[in-house]
């Protein structure tokens, strides 16, 4: 097992050094969705405690990656209304671990993916 993660561990560091800035947002997406999903899945098992990690890793991911990646004096309009935006899904996050709430992380994955796919349309169109 620990093999099995450590050689996971590898992989995610390679591609992480290969990435391009728009990829590394897209790593961030998908670790946030793969977050959202464990939460909902540890509210589905009724593991308190595990809903609790997740939300928090997934509150860490926007405060920290997307957030912290913000460029506000060069993003402009755009950034500040990101910077909106992942904070309303902080409070969201926050809403669904204190009630249970799954129409709030509900809207927060479906928002999410629609970014997601702003930033996905973004990578093709450079390439």
């Amino acid at each position: 097992m620990r093999a099995a993660k450590a050689y996971q561990a590898v992989g995610q560091h390679t591609a992480v050094m290969g990435a391009s800035s728009i990829e590394l947002v897209l790593l961030l997406y998908e670790k946030l969705l793969e977050r959202i999903r464990q939460a909902k899945d540890c509210l589905n098992a009724g593991d308190i405690a595990g809903r609790g990690r997740a939300t928090g890793l997934a509150i860490e991911i926007i405060e920290k990656g997307m957030i912290g990646a913000l460029d506000m004096s060069k993003g402009g309009e755009l950034a500040v209304r990101l910077r909106e935006q992942y904070e309303f899904w902080m409070l969201q996050l926050l809403k669904f671990n204190l009630e249970a709430n799954t129409l709030a992380i509900d809207a927060v994955e479906h928002q999410v993916r629609i970014v997601r796919s702003g930033w996905e349309e973004l990578k093709h169109s450079q390439l």
